[in-house]
C-alpha cells in the first residue's frame, strides 16, 4: 500500500500541495488530474520521493513472499526510492548519450547489481519499443521517442511504485495506445500514479481518478466521466471569464 498521509509541500503561499491524503493499493492505477498549476506535479514528486514532505508522511508498505510486511518512508532516503520508477515532464536528461548507454548508466545509478544491468536495460527497451533505436543519440530523437526513453528509464528496476508525470504530452495517438498497454501491464502488480489534464486520454490505463484543485487533493475516487465533468468549466464560470 502506498499512503500519503496529510502530505504537504509548499513553494510559497499559493504554489504546492497541502494536506494530501491518498491510498493506492498494488494493482491500482490512479490518474491525477487538474488544471495547470493545481499541484499535480508536486503531488507526484512527493509520491516519487523527489520532494520530501514538509509535514505529513509518504509511506510504502510491501509484503514479501513469506507474508511479512515492511514499511519505507519517503523521507528516509534510498530505502524508499529504490522501489520507485519516476518519469518527469522533462526527462530524459543527458541527451548526448546513446539510448542503450543512457539506460545502462541510469540503471547503475539506481544501485542495480552489475550482473542484472544488461538484462534490465534489454527488458525495458524491448517493452518500450526501443531495440531498433538503441544506438541512436537521445537528443536527436523526436519528442515522442524521447518520452519512450523516459518511460523505459522509469521501468528499469521493475518498480513497486510507478510515477508518471504527464507521459502522454507530445505523443501521437498510436504511441499513447502503446504507452497505455505498457502501463496496464506494469500496473497489474505495481502502485501507479499518472498525471494529466484530460481524463479521456488517461482512461485506457487508469482504475480511478483523483482531482487536484488549487493546491489540495479534493477527490480520490472519481470515474473518468465524473472527472471530466469536474474539470469542465460551468457556463456561469465561462461567462464570468469572458
Amino acid at each position: 500500500m502506498l499512503t500519503l498521509d496529510d502530505a504537504t509541500f509548499l513553494y510559497d503561499a499559493t504554489g504546492g500541495i497541502r494536506g494530501a491524503n491518498l491510498r493506492v493499493s498494488p494493482g491500482e492505477t490512479v490518474g491525477v488530474v487538474g488544471a495547470n498549476g493545481a499541484g499535480k506535479s508536486t503531488l507526484l514528486g512527493l509520491a516519487a520521493a523527489a520532494l520530501v514532505p514538509q509535514s505529513g508522511t509518504v509511506t510504502l508498505a510491501l509484503t514479501d513472499l513469506a507474508g511479512r510486511t515492511r514499511k519505507c518512508r519517503s523521507d528516509m532516503g534510498i530505502g524508499y526510492r529504490r522501489h520507485v520508477g519516476y518519469m518527469t515532464e522533462l526527462a530524459p536528461v543527458y541527451g548526448e548519450m546513446r539510448v542503450e548507454a543512457y539506460l545502462r548508466f541510469r540503471t547503475l545509478l539506481r544501485g542495480e547489481r552489475i550482473l542484472r544491468v544488461r538484462r534490465r536495460v534489454m527488458e525495458a527497451m524491448d517493452r518500450c519499443g526501443l531495440m531498433g533505436l538503441r544506438r541512436q543519440t537521445v537528443g536527436r530523437l523526436s519528442l515522442g521517442l524521447r518520452r519512450r526513453v523516459a518511460l523505459a528509464e522509469a521501468l528499469l528496476t521493475m518498480p513497486s511504485v510507478l510515477v508518471l508525470d504527464d507521459p502522454f504530452a507530445g505523443v501521437d495517438a498510436m504511441m499513447r495506445a502503446e504507452f497505455a498497454t505498457v502501463i496496464r501491464e506494469v500496473g497489474a502488480r505495481a502502485h501507479v500514479l499518472i498525471s494529466g489534464h484530460d481524463p479521456e486520454l488517461l482512461e485506457a490505463c487508469c482504475t480511478r481518478f483523483a482531482l487536484v484543485e488549487n493546491g489540495a487533493l479534493t477527490e480520490t475516487e472519481l470515474d473518468a466521466r465524473t472527472a471530466r465533468e469536474r474539470l469542465t468549466p460551468k457556463p456561469a464560470e465561462e461567462k464570468g471569464e469572458a
